[in-house]
């Protein structure tokens, strides 16, 4: 994989310097903790003994410049990081007002796993004037990095198909029942994507944030004539079915979800993939440009 086509890695561990920092700094009792964000944030003039020296204004206007220090610090790092990205693409110019209202986000943004997203926010504006909105803007900038890591893991399973370019949640299929189904008109079979540390309660801050349409979708019947492309990650399959009235299951990523995940790249999960070919494989004959690791007919 080449450096400009890496995806962007929310999920990480800290470096082992900043795991000795944490515990060093690790305060117990709340009332310390509470007077350690005090000290940190120039707020603690009232949680001393002593009367303070330097009238409120003062304190405050000591606190404005330390604050607005750090603004440009983040801003500065997320610039970096973007010009350290960037393989000499063709580029565009940004929209001035779309620029400005990402430096009043971006400036905001401290978490150095956030600020690499931000970075490739920026890298693909430029890249690709117009391609990340507003709304996906505002979206990111309320967004927790635990919340970004639950779209970073939904992402690495999403994949397309037909002429749909969309992406979307591949969970399984629904098909006629056979001879033996004993009077079921219907048969469906699920992956549990739970097990890809994607629970249902993920899906639903997906679905809370607008990222995910909260409603399982069925795709219309798979046609027997011609072969269904389907690209998972950059990876591409055809799908021939084997029998009439076979239906995806799947749930849609929103425009803005599908923003995002552009900007996370392709970061496949492969135990998921197996799963996936192993699943379509009792259905469709699968045509692959990938080595799985199961041993399947194709």
């Amino acid at each position: 994989m080449s450096e400009s086509n890496k995806p962007v890695i929310i999920d990480h561990e800290p470096e082992p310097q900043a795991r000795n920092e944490k515990k060093k700094h690790y305060i117990k009792d709340s009332s310390s903790r509470i007077l350690s964000i005090a000290e940190i944030h120039g707020l603690d003039a009232l949680l001393s003994s002593e009367s303070p020296e330097k009238p409120a204004l003062e304190r405050a206007l000591v606190r404005e410049r330390k604050r607005r220090e750090k603004r440009q610090k983040n801003l500065e790092q997320i610039l970096k990081l973007a010009h350290q990205s960037c393989k000499d693409e063709t580029a565009g110019e940004p929209d001035p007002d779309w620029l400005y209202r990402f430096f009043d986000m971006a400036q905001e943004v401290h978490n150095p796993a956030m600020q690499r997203l931000w970075a490739q926010v920026l890298k693909r504006e430029v890249t690709n004037p117009g391609s990340t909105s507003m709304k996906a803007l505002n979206i990111l900038q309320d967004m927790t990095p635990k919340e970004a890591q639950t779209l970073q893991r939904a992402a690495s399973l999403a994949c397309s198909f037909g002429g749909d370019s969309s992406r979307k949640l591949l969970i399984g299929y629904r098909s006629h029942g056979g001879i033996f189904s004993f009077g079921k008109r219907n048969v469906t079979s699920n992956i549990n994507v739970g097990n890809y540390q994607l629970p249902y309660s993920s899906l639903l801050v997906l679905f809370e944030l607008g990222l995910m349409y909260n409603t399982e979708l069925e795709s219309g019947e798979i046609e027997l004539e011609s072969p269904l492309p389907l690209t998972y990650q950059g990876k591409q399959l055809s799908l021939q079915a084997h029998s009439r009235g076979v239906r995806l299951l799947y749930y849609r990523f929103s425009p803005t979800g599908n923003e995002l995940c552009k900007l996370l790249g392709n970061k496949p999960n492969m135990q998921y993939y197996d799963q996936l070919v192993a699943l379509l494989g009792q259905k469709f004959t699968t045509q692959t440009d990938v080595q799985s690791n199961i041993h399947h007919t194709v």
